[in-house]
C-alpha cells in the first residue's frame, strides 16, 4: 500500500511507548511540513515531561519561531503547539529540527519545505447521522500543477468531547470535488468512555500524490 505524507503523520502521532524510557525525542508531529510565505502551527509531541521552550531548524534561514504553547500531556509524552512562520523565498528542500528546553535537546527530525502544495476549500457535511457508522464530506481542491491523483488522503480530525478521533481516509476526486468517508466516532469508543457530544468539531487537510499537505480546513456538525 503506498504510503502518504498524511499517513506517515498518523502512524507518528500514535503513543510510542518504546521511547519513554529512552532519549529525548520528537514522537510525532503534524502537519509534517513548512509552506513557503505561510504561517503554519506544527502539533509536535515529545517523550517524557521535559519542558520544552525552542525548537530549532538547520538550515534555519527563513524559518522563524514565533510562540510555543503547552497542547497536553499524556502516557509520558508531552504535546505542544509551534507557531512557525517561512518566508516566501525560502526555497523548497529538507531541513531537520531539534526541540530543546532547559533539561532537554531532542535527536533531530527531518520536516519538508514543500515547492508546491494543493488548496482546499468550500468544505462540507453530507451526512452526519448517529444511526450511521460513517460520516461523509467533501470539500474543493485545486492545485498548480495537477498532482493532485484520484484518491488523495484525507487527514481528519473530529473533536466531540473526550480525546479527539484522528485518523487517514483516502478520497474520491472527481471535477474538482473530493468526497471522503470516515467512521462514526460512537463506533469507535472504548467501554466506559463518557458520551459524545452531538456537535463536533472537523478538521482536515489532504494530500496530493507528491505527499504534500494542503492547508487546513474546519468546520462544525451536528450528528442528528
Amino acid at each position: 500500500m503506498k504510503v502518504t505524507g498524511l499517513l506517515v503523520a498518523l502512524l507518528c502521532l500514535a503513543p510510542a511507548a518504546a521511547f519513554a524510557q529512552g532519549p529525548p525525542v520528537i514522537e510525532g508531529f503534524y502537519p509534517q511540513q513548512l509552506v513557503p510565505g505561510q504561517t503554519t502551527v506544527i502539533h509536535l509531541g515529545v517523550n517524557g515531561r521535559q519542558q520544552m521552550t525552542g525548537l530549532e531548524f538547520t538550515p534555519a534561514d527563513g524559518i522563524t519561531v514565533k510562540n510555543i504553547t503547552t497542547n497536553d500531556t499524556r502516557q509520558n509524552q508531552g504535546w505542544w503547539d509551534v507557531t512557525i512562520e517561512v518566508a516566501k523565498e525560502v526555497a523548497p528542500g529538507h531541513r531537520m529540527m531539534v526541540a530543546t528546553g532547559p533539561m532537554l535537546r531532542t535527536a533531530p527530525r527531518p520536516v519538508m519545505v514543500p515547492a508546491q502544495v494543493p488548496h482546499i476549500s468550500e468544505l462540507k457535511i453530507v451526512s452526519a447521522l448517529i444511526s450511521r457508522a460513517t460520516l461523509e464530506f467533501q470539500f474543493a481542491i485545486t492545485e498548480t500543477p495537477n498532482v493532485i491523483g484520484d484518491a488523495p488522503g484525507v487527514f481528519y480530525m473530529l473533536h466531540c468531547g473526550g480525546e479527539p478521533t484522528v485518523g487517514l481516509a483516502h478520497g474520491k476526486l472527481a471535477n474538482g470535488v473530493v468526497h471522503a468517508t470516515i467512521p462514526n466516532p460512537r463506533t469507535q469508543q472504548k467501554a466506559g468512555a463518557e458520551p459524545l457530544k452531538n456537535q463536533c468539531e472537523l478538521e482536515i487537510r489532504a494530500s496530493d500524490s507528491k505527499n504534500a499537505d494542503s492547508n487546513t480546513l474546519t468546520t462544525t456538525l451536528e450528528f442528528k
